[in-house]
C-alpha cells in the first residue's frame, strides 16, 4: 500500500526519539551508565520474550498443519511460499477456539509461522471453501513476505503505538498490504474477505458489492473515529479496496 513506507518512517522516528528521551530521563535520575544501558535493552527483551510465548502457545496449544494434518492446507501453504519468494516453507497451525475467521502471521527467531482458525474448516478437516481458504492464507503470507513480521521491525515502531492513531494506521496499512498480495496471487478467492463479515456459515449471503459501496456512503463522527482507532480496515473499507483494484484502500478519511 502507498501509505505503508511513510507511516514506518514516521513510526520509527517516534520510537527513535522516545529512545531518547527515555534514555536521557534515566540518565539524569540514575547518572548511571549501567541503568541507562539496562533501560536500553529492557524493551527489545521484552518484545523478544513475549514473541517466544506467543509462538510457545501455538505450538502447545495448536494443531500443527503437515502433510498428514490437513494436507489440503498444507500444500497451499507450500505453494504460496514459493511462489511469494519465502526462502523456507512458514510453519502453519489450526487453532481452535470460539467460531472466527481472524487468522495471524507471525514470527520469532528465525521460524515464520501463521495460524489459521478451525472455522475455516468442516468436521472432515476439509476447508469449507477452497478458494476462499486460499486467499487467507495467501493474505498471511503476504504479511510474511512483505516483512510485517520481523523482530526489529516490531521493536522499531513499538513507539509509534503510544501515540494515538499512528500505530493503527501503520496496521491498516500493513492489512492493505497483504490483501494486494492475496489477491495478486488468488485473485478468484477475494469473496473470502466475506467471511470477516458473515463467518463461517453466513458469508455466502453476504453481498460484497452491497457492503464495498457503504464504504462511500456510510459518513458519521463516530464512525469516522471508529475506522481511526482500529487495527484493522472495516469491512466495507476492505471489501472496497478488493472490489475496485484502481483504488488504494482507505488508511484514514
Amino acid at each position: 500500500h502507498p501509505r505503508e513506507r511513510p507511516l514506518l518512517a514516521r513510526a520509527v522516528t517516534v520510537t527513535l526519539a522516545l529512545t531518547a528521551v527515555l534514555l536521557r530521563l534515566v540518565w539524569s535520575v540514575s547518572g548511571s551508565l549501567l541503568w541507562t544501558a539496562l533501560a536500553l535493552v529492557t524493551v527489545p527483551l521484552v518484545c523478544w520474550s513475549a514473541r517466544g510465548l506467543r509462538y510457545a502457545r501455538e505450538r502447545a496449544e495448536s494443531v500443527r498443519i503437515s502433510p498428514t494434518q490437513f494436507p489440503e492446507a498444507y500444500r497451499v501453504v507450500g505453494s504460496l511460499a514459493r511462489d511469494m519468494g519465502l526462502a523456507r516453507r512458514p510453519e502453519a497451525y489450526v487453532r481452535p477456539g470460539p467460531v472466527s475467521v481472524r487468522a495471524d502471521a507471525a514470527a520469532h527467531g528465525l521460524r515464520r509461522y501463521l495460524v489459521l482458525p478451525d472455522a475455516v474448516f468442516d468436521d472432515h478437516g476439509l476447508p469449507r471453501d477452497r478458494e476462499a481458504l486460499a486467499f487467507l492464507v495467501a493474505h498471511q503470507v503476504g504479511h510474511l513476505a512483505a516483512g510485517h513480521t520481523g523482530y526489529w521491525r516490531r521493536v522499531a515502531t513499538l513507539g509509534a503505538d503510544l501515540v494515538p492513531g499512528l500505530g493503527s494506521a501503520l496496521s491498516r496499512a500493513c492489512e492493505y498490504t497483504a490483501d494486494n498480495h492475496a489477491h495478486a496471487h488468488v485473485p478468484e478467492g477475494a469473496h473470502g474477505v466475506r467471511l470477516y463479515a458473515g463467518g463461517p456459515t453466513l458469508y455466502r449471503r453476504v453481498n460484497l458489492g452491497e457492503m464495498a459501496a457503504r464504504a462511500h456512503t456510510d459518513r458519521g463522527c463516530s464512525l469516522l473515529l471508529y475506522h481511526l482507532l482500529s487495527r484493522h480496515p472495516g469491512n466495507t473499507r476492505r471489501m472496497a479496496a478488493l472490489r475496485d483494484r484502481d483504488r488504494r484502500g482507505r488508511v484514514f478519511l
